[in-house]
């Protein structure tokens, strides 16, 4: 039994916040082939929080069973689907999962709604993914969900934080994109179209 297996089981059988930690990595370098085959189905029984280790293993089988696993998931509130759609966009290029993200993103528990704003936001920046963070600003009543969207709206239009005043203007911008008035947000948001025109 090499170390790294004795890691991986370790951190396996750990329960609460330890478990929540996740794996590190010296838990999956050195494992042997048979040892590989183990890890790799005890990780499947974790999904979709351990998506990102299982493509670290084998990416080519990870994509199949992500695949399967993503389309059994979707559509339920509570699963963490993105976490699949974000490592599939990741390893696979297709932004068909990206698109899933953003559609499946009303169907989520409201507690989950910025953890998934957050996905999206670590997919490539692109005009459907501004759009989508442009929606959330303006009709989702997550606070926490608005504030990420905002958040990430931004830094997809690379607004600039490097200067005192660049970041006064960033925090402005910040503010007035979580406000409670429509009205605030949408001058907001149309003041960034400056910033847009510049990433074509």
């Amino acid at each position: 039994m090499t170390l790294a297996f004795e890691n991986f089981m370790k951190q396996f059988e750990m329960t609460g916040s330890e478990k929540a930690d996740g794996y590190s990595r010296d838990a999956f370098v050195g494992l042997d082939s048979q040892e590989k085959e183990i890890v790799f189905k005890l990780l499947v029984t974790e999904l979709p929080w351990s998506a990102e280790w299982l493509f670290f293993l084998d990416p080519e089988r990870a994509l199949t069973v992500v695949k399967q696993k993503e389309e059994q998931l979707r559509g339920n509130s509570y699963a963490h689907v993105y976490k699949l759609q974000e490592q599939l966009v990741k390893h696979s290029g297709e932004l068909l999962y990206q698109k899933h993200m953003i559609e499946d993103y009303a169907n989520y528990a409201d507690g989950l709604k910025p953890l998934v704003v957050d996905a999206i936001g670590r997919t490539p920046a692109n005009e459907v993914t501004r759009e989508f963070f442009k929606q959330v600003i303006l009709v989702e009543v997550n606070a926490s969900a608005v504030a990420r969207a905002s958040r990430n709206l931004l830094s997809s239009l690379k607004v600039p934080r490097q200067t005192e005043s660049e970041e006064q203007n960033y925090q402005n911008l910040m503010d007035r994109l979580r406000s409670d008035s429509d009205q605030v947000k949408r001058r907001a948001i149309a003041e960034l179209e400056r910033f847009a025109f510049s990433k074509t």
